[in-house]
């Protein structure tokens, strides 16, 4: 592991930060849906 991460461009790391960044967005998106969706069912 210790190469790899050695190995890798910058290319790949701002990529790799980019799409962590996305997918915590789409995780909070998801848990504000899910929120939502649990307090229409308790009315």
């Amino acid at each position: 592991m210790k190469y790899f991460n050695k190995t890798r461009t910058i290319e790949q790391k701002v990529t790799d930060r980019e799409m962590i960044h996305l997918l915590e967005r789409q995780t909070e998106l998801l848990n504000d849906i899910l929120i939502e969706l649990k307090s229409q069912r308790k009315e």
